[in-house]
C-alpha cells in the first residue's frame, strides 16, 4: 500500500493537470480518472538546486506535483540561463529538456512522479477520448508558444518589457489553474532567478522591478507578486491595445 505523502502528490498533480487540460477542453469524469491512473510511484523529492532525473533513451515524462521546476544551461563560471519553468501539474519530457546540453533542477523545494505511462498512452492514441486528445494538443502547443515568446522577450523586448511580459505569463497559467486571487501571482522566485529567466545582471533585475514598483505597476514580495494594474502591465509588456485590453478581460474572468 503506498503512503499517504505519495497519495498526497498524486492529488496534487493530478487536480494541477486535470484544472490546467480542462481549460482547454472539457474532461469527463472518465478522462479524469484515466489521467490518475497514469503516473507511477515512488515520488522523488527535489530539494532547491537539485537535478531532475530524466533518461532520453528510455523517453521518460514526470509530472510536477510540488515546486517549480527550471530548465536550461548551466555554463562552466556558475551562470545559467532558464529557457522554461514548469509549475505543478505540467509534464517535464526527456526529449524536450536535456537536448543540447540543457539541465533541469528545481527551483524550489518540491517534488514529482512518473508520468512515463500518461505521455505513451496519449501520444499512441488509443482509447482516448477526442476531448483529452484535443485539451493534450493545446496544452502542448501553449507550451511551444511559451518557448517561442521566450525567445522574442530575450531577443526584442527591453528588460522592463521582458519582466512585465513574463509577469503576466506567469499570472496567466496560473489563472488556468484557478490558484491567483485577482492581481497576486505566487512567486517563489528569487530576484537572481528572475534574473537567470530573463537574462538579466542581478542589478539589473532589481532596478527594473523598483522602475514597474515606482510605475504602479508591481510590488514585488518573497513569495509573490501584487499586480495592482494588468492592463497597465500588459502595455508595459510591449503588447498592443488590443492584445492588453483583451487580456485584461482574460484576467479577470
Amino acid at each position: 500500500m503506498k503512503n499517504q505523502s505519495y497519495q498526497d502528490d498524486v492529488d496534487i498533480a493530478a487536480a494541477s493537470l486535470e484544472r490546467m487540460l480542462s481549460s482547454f477542453a472539457v474532461l469527463s469524469p472518465s478522462d479524469v480518472d484515466r489521467i490518475r491512473g497514469w503516473f507511477r510511484g515512488p515520488a522523488l523529492a527535489h530539494p532547491p538546486g537539485s537535478p531532475v532525473p530524466l533518461h532520453p533513451e528510455r523517453k521518460d515524462a514526470r509530472v510536477v506535483a510540488r515546486g517549480w521546476v527550471a530548465r536550461g544551461a548551466m555554463l562552466e563560471d556558475g551562470r545559467r540561463q532558464i529557457v522554461g519553468l514548469s509549475l505543478p501539474g505540467d509534464v517535464i519530457l526527456a526529449t524536450d529538456s536535456v537536448d543540447a546540453d540543457m539541465a533541469v533542477w528545481a527551483l524550489t523545494d518540491g517534488s514529482t512522479l512518473d508520468a512515463t505511462l500518461l505521455w505513451d498512452a496519449i501520444s499512441e492514441g488509443a482509447d482516448i477520448s477526442p476531448r483529452l486528445l484535443e485539451a493534450w494538443r493545446q496544452f502542448r502547443s501553449a507550451e511551444r508558444l511559451r518557448l517561442a515568446r521566450h525567445v522574442i522577450r530575450l531577443g526584442r523586448l527591453s528588460a522592463y518589457e521582458r519582466t512585465a511580459h513574463l509577469l503576466l505569463e506567469l499570472y496567466e497559467r496560473q489563472s488556468r489553474l484557478g490558484a491567483v486571487e485577482p492581481g497576486v501571482l505566487h512567486l517563489p522566485l528569487t530576484q537572481d532567478m528572475l534574473a537567470d529567466i530573463l537574462g538579466l545582471s542581478a542589478v539589473h533585475m532589481n532596478r527594473t522591478l523598483q522602475q514597474l514598483r515606482r510605475a504602479g505597476l508591481v510590488d514585488y514580495r518573497t513569495g509573490r507578486a501584487i499586480l495592482p494594474d494588468l492592463p497597465g502591465l500588459a502595455l508595459a509588456a510591449g503588447l498592443s491595445i488590443a492584445d492588453a485590453l483583451a487580456d485584461a478581460r482574460n484576467f479577470g474572468d
